[in-house]
């Protein structure tokens, strides 16, 4: 224990995590994560101090996921999203229908004249093909495109890239488990019509009483009876989100068939996803492997601010922080040679998101996005570091 790096604790319970994490800093070990489920305990080592409980970082899988949901609430039609530079430049993934304004573009055909929401496309994934996109690349119907946003311009592109998404107005949730009740909480400062429907009749009466702009039902959505007294016809969203994963499955696939316009679900089984599109499930978020992203950065150690792994695709989008006198900072990204299948996205610059073009040059100590195939990782973080 005296000599490792990094100790991490996730057993399945908390406490126990907790003084993994005391005793490994008392014998020495340089860093420590613990895993913490308990929401309140979650709000309260961060009220008081981590650094108390001898911990370096704080991972708590629900709280990440709950985060991941509301965002896919907030974009409705994104199948993946994430957040970088602070907020400040959003990850969205899109399907793109027949009818998306997008269908038989080629990417030069989106300048500043014709398209004045900025944005970046940095993959296609075009049946099993992975396509790192450049000027005449077409988008085709059926492409899954992986873009990074401007918030200031989310809205519009969303509108842009689907007419037929509107803005969420209703919500149905299935679970008062602790992500299904932090979810509905937050959701309802900005949906006007947020529904929770909760099995324990019991628990369902208590929850009632700490939501006050949430309609509690007491009733399982397996029943079509119940669905239909909450009104999943007019659903803009269905999200289920109860310990039962596969009542989850079932509920959304019977809301879906019921008229909700977008369903999402999570799961802790990856075998779950790579169904998900022949039974109609929109979004996928899986809390474990939110967790292990945030577990990993700290592994491959300092440079890495933040990460999110792509579930469908062989890729991951990263933050770096290049270091003085780094290759990637020598020169305008249009002469600089990057691994295969490397993009570099957008900077965050005094403050200001910017999207990347051939002509940015990086500076050191910037938040740099970049798309990148797994097995090219290691290369790329090279370009970040000092050479000697």
């Amino acid at each position: 224990m005296e000599e490792a790096d990094l100790v991490i604790a996730v057993t399945t319970s908390d406490e126990t995590n907790l003084v993994i994490a005391s005793l490994a800093a008392l014998y020495g070990a340089k860093q420590r994560i613990a895993r913490v489920r308990d929401m309140a305990l979650t709000h309260a080592l961060h009220e008081l101090g981590l650094s108390k409980f001898h911990i370096n970082e704080l991972i708590n899988p629900e709280n990440i996921a709950s985060r991941s949901i509301v965002r896919a609430v907030e974009s409705p039609g994104a199948i993946e999203v994430a957040d970088f530079a602070h907020g400040e430049i959003y990850f969205r993934a899109f399907n793109i229908s027949e009818n998306s304004t997008l269908c038989d573009l080629k990417l030069d055909e989106l300048d500043h004249d014709n398209f004045p929401w900025p944005f970046l496309i940095t993959a296609i994934k075009r049946g099993r093909s992975v396509i790192i996109p450049k000027g005449n690349t077409q988008i085709k119907a059926d492409d899954r495109i992986y873009c990074l946003l401007l918030p200031s311009s989310a809205a519009e592109f969303l509108t842009f890239i689907n007419p037929d998404v509107k803005k969420v107005r209703k919500v149905i949730i299935y679970g008062a488990t602790y992500i299904g009740q932090h979810v509905a909480k937050t959701i309802s400062k900005s949906v006007k019509k947020v529904i929770l429907l909760e099995e324990d009749s019991r628990k369902a009466q208590i929850v009632a009483g700490l939501l006050n702009d949430v309609l509690v039902i007491s009733g399982s959505p397996s029943d079509a009876t119940i669905l239909q007294e909450a009104g999943i016809e007019t659903a803009d969203v269905f999200i289920a989100l109860s310990d039962d994963e596969h009542s989850n499955l079932i509920s959304a696939v019977l809301a879906k068939k019921l008229g909700a316009q977008t369903t999402i679900i999570t799961t802790k089984h990856p075998d779950f996803i790579a169904i998900m599109d022949n039974l109609a499930i929109d979004v996928v978020i899986n809390p474990r492997y939110l967790a292990a992203d945030q577990i990993t950065r700290w592994v491959r150690g300092e440079g890495i601010t933040a990460m999110t792994k792509l579930m469908e695709i062989d890729a991951e989008i990263l933050e770096l922080i290049p270091e003085e006198n780094s290759p990637i900072t020598q020169a305008p990204l249009k002469d600089l040679t990057l691994p295969k299948e490397t993009l570099v996205g957008a900077v965050y610059r005094n403050h200001e998101a910017i999207l990347a073009s051939g002509k940015l040059q990086i500076n050191p100590g910037e938040l740099v996005i970049v798309f990148c195939r797994r097995f090219n990782e290691r290369k790329l973080r090279k370009m970040f570091k000092a050479t000697k």
